[in-house]
């Protein structure tokens, strides 16, 4: 009896472990593309940019048949581009910001790579340990002839890949992005409360999308959708008559490539 015991505890500590390998070393997306490294000193080195972590002091970066490190602290920014020569993604190497309490004053935090995916009057980052390119389902286009949900449609963009994610989101004007979510590839408890507390503060100049925080209408996940609304520019009052029965849900905005170097301010 003991024997069988310790057989079963033993297949299920394996079964565990061999779970948690495969977990960790696949699904990790693309982890590397053409891109250009800005530097500090006006230089730009353009190669196969292997994505960092958060934690990483240098990026490296393939350039014809040699890889070559930079440090975080020399480096302005490095635009990521797909295949067709689009740009996608930008990392910066910067400081972030956290609440000490809600609605008081911030602690700034000491410098990571962080990956902007969404610009706008607010920007969004992800903050994690890894990152990937992978395919995500997302919401399609807005209600279309009678349709009351767009439909999923799959799509590729950045994700972090490692356990936890950060959300970061920083206005123009503003010197750091701060953190106002969390969430996790796996359990997702807490980070609700979280993203109450300090989202809340964060949108308080439009009380629309803050009640609807604060009331539990939009979740920690569904941070791009809140992004994205507090981006739309507000319609005249005779365009809104006109289409007051039609909900439209905001894209994006489309970054094109450009080869000139980021300016701090739109970090």
């Amino acid at each position: 009896m003991k024997t069988n015991f310790f057989l079963l505890i033993t297949a299920l500590f394996l079964t565990t472990l061999g779970y948690s390998q495969i977990t960790f070393n696949v699904g990790m997306g693309q982890q590397k593309a053409e891109g250009i490294v800005f530097k500090k000193d006006n230089q730009n080195v353009s190669g196969l940019v292997h994505f960092p972590g958060f934690k990483e002091k240098r990026i490296k970066v393939r350039v014809a048949d040699k890889s070559e490190k930079f440090d975080g602290k020399d480096i302005d920014s490095v635009q990521i581009f797909d295949e067709n020569k689009k740009l996608i993604y930008t990392f910066f190497y910067t400081k972030t910001k956290t609440y000490k309490a809600k609605g008081k004053e911030t602690k700034i935090e000491k410098e990571g790579w962080i990956c902007k995916t969404m610009e706008g009057k607010v920007s969004l980052y992800l903050g994690g340990l890894s990152y990937g390119i992978k395919d995500a389902k997302v919401e399609g286009d807005a209600i279309k002839e009678g349709k009351t949900k767009a439909d999923k449609i799959k799509i590729r963009k950045m994700k972090v890949v490692s356990e936890e994610v950060h959300h970061y989101l920083k206005r123009k004007n503003e010197d750091y992005p701060t953190l106002v979510s969390l969430s996790s590839n796996g359990a997702s408890v807490g980070y609700n409360a979280f993203f109450r507390e300090f989202a809340v503060y964060y949108f308080n100049d439009n009380q629309e999308i803050a009640k609807k925080i604060e009331e539990k209408e939009y979740k920690y996940d569904d941070i791009e959708e809140v992004v994205n609304l507090y981006n739309v520019k507000p319609k005249s009052k005779v365009k809104a008559e006109v289409k007051s029965d039609a909900k439209e849900v905001a894209k994006p905005k489309a970054t094109k490539v450009t080869k000139k170097k980021p300016t701090k301010k739109n970090k």
